[in-house]
């Protein structure tokens, strides 16, 4: 028969030489021994950040509150888990103060959004991560693994936590960064496009011509200083070269004003 508070309080023994910082006996009576974790979760980006793990000013924990059943390990601990997030000094908030002041500005005058922002400052272990996640998910795949065993979990649990949670953050600072590159990239883009001029070919640039010429009377002015070096008559030759005729004049109208050569 097994004795289910011999082996409970074997397990807290073990557990407090284990954690002796961060686990706290809520209480130490048998049936109804219930104890406290202060997991510190390790924020550790991926190898690619632009962050390192010094440069994250933010400090996690999860509070996971265990409660054991009178005959646990055969039946799963009732758990609870509550997510704190810190700020690890005031040092940075006044050097933040300071970047802000001395705002960079880039070539178009437009004010330069860091690739080093406070991205870990988004991350936030959520009710959606705590209970769609751990407590739907990873919790009870490993009491599954331990009940199978028939073995005392916690010590486990607590680890499955921590790696469980640790990755999540990981992951989720790597996700916030590529997000972000994305939109300073997107950013650079639109800028540019604004100094991007129209590219000239054959047809746009015969357009603009046709334009440009017909605004500044270009074509009446030769016209009119031909006429006057010609004594006021062109030959045929000079109104088609000069594209003098229009599809429209009249015959008669283009025989008067051709010269007899």
């Amino acid at each position: 028969m097994t004795d289910y508070k011999e082996e409970q309080l074997q397990e807290l023994d073990i557990l407090q030489s284990i954690y002796p910082d961060e686990i706290s006996i809520i209480n130490n009576e048998f049936p109804a021994i219930a104890l406290q974790v202060n997991l510190l979760i390790e924020t550790i980006p991926k190898d690619t950040s632009s962050f390192t793990a010094e440069m994250i000013d933010w400090e996690y924990h999860l509070n996971i509150m265990f409660k054991l059943p009178e005959n646990y390990p055969d039946v799963a601990p009732l758990i609870e888990i509550t997510p704190i997030e810190t700020k690890k000094s005031h040092i940075k908030e006044e050097e933040e103060e300071e970047e802000e002041e001395d705002q960079a500005y880039d070539e178009h005058g437009n004010p330069i959004k860091s690739k080093i922002t406070d991205i870990p400052g988004k991350i936030h272990f959520d009710d959606e991560y705590i209970h769609d996640k751990l407590l739907s998910h990873t919790i009870p795949s490993q009491i599954e693994n331990d009940m199978l065993l028939g073995m005392p979990m916690l010590f486990t649990l607590i680890n499955s936590i921590k790696e469980d949670a640790e990755e999540y953050y990981t992951e989720k600072l790597h996700q916030y960064e590529l997000k972000h590159e994305k939109e300073i990239q997107e950013r650079e883009l639109i800028e540019n496009a604004k100094f991007v001029g129209t590219k000239v070919t054959k047809e746009t640039f015969n357009a603009w011509r046709i334009k440009f010429r017909k605004e500044l009377s270009l074509d009446e002015r030769n016209k009119e200083r031909l006429m006057k070096s010609h004594g006021g008559r062109l030959s045929g030759r000079q109104i088609f070269e000069q594209g003098l005729a229009g599809d429209d004049d009249d015959e008669q109208e283009l025989i008067e004003g051709v010269a007899v050569v």
